[in-house]
């Protein structure tokens, strides 16, 4: 599946917005080879660099389960 242009302005207007002004983090996981990087970052709270997770297919998924775990669950 594809991420329009449309859904990707909606989704950096939605975590630009409310969202991280309520201090959310904002993981951004994107699937296969046509998934931007820089809309990926543009989704992502920062630092991106540890907030964009990506992997080549919906079968790689687990191998990125605890690095999303980490990424979007903290303990308190």
């Amino acid at each position: 599946m594809y991420l329009l242009q449309v859904e990707a302005d909606r989704l950096r207007s939605i975590t630009s917005s409310g969202m991280r002004g309520a201090q959310t983090k904002v993981v951004a996981l994107g699937v296969g080879s046509a998934v931007s990087e820089r809309e990926l970052i543009g989704i992502a709270s920062a630092p991106n660099n540890s907030n964009v997770i990506r992997v080549e297919d919906y079968s790689s998924l687990s191998t990125v389960e605890d690095q999303l775990r980490n990424s979007s669950c903290t303990r308190t």
